[in-house]
């Protein structure tokens, strides 16, 4: 998220944190399908290019065709993915892993910055840490 120097980031209570978690959840579901995708078109473009230089009689004008659709697809998806992410970061929530699905709210808790700390396939938000901890220093609310 592209912050002005010196501002804090969005701060979030728990509740508020938690009433973003559909959205957060279908976006964080979303890129991960996405990133999935992203990597097998890539397989398929690696697979392509080394078709082309072995030869093995593949006609080269057909697979220059394949490469340029699939570099196509590929450039879309990859799109998708941004306009996915930029939404997300829109949200003031910030990506930690998008592998297991983490995420971070910022909030104040006694004064003192913290993140509010979610995972995907959790009903709700349950814990938090400093910033300095971070996940492995998750504590329950």
């Amino acid at each position: 998220m592209d912050m002005v120097p010196n501002q804090p980031p969005r701060t979030f209570t728990s509740d508020e944190a938690n009433a973003l978690l559909p959205a957060v959840r279908s976006l964080i579901e979303q890129l991960q399908a996405l990133q999935y995708s992203i990597i097998q078109t890539n397989q398929q473009l690696n697979d392509l290019v080394m078709k082309v230089s072995v030869g093995n009689g593949y006609p080269i004008r057909m697979l220059r065709q394949q490469i340029q659709q699939t570099t196509t697809h590929q450039l879309q998806l990859i799109e998708a993915f941004q306009s996915a992410f930029n939404q997300l970061e829109r949200l003031g929530c910030v990506l930690k892993d998008l592998t297991t699905g983490l995420v971070d709210f910022h909030s104040l808790r006694n004064g003192e910055l913290v993140c509010l700390c979610w995972k995907l396939g959790e009903d709700r938000i349950q814990f938090w840490h400093t910033l300095s901890d971070g996940y492995p220093g998750r504590q329950p609310l």
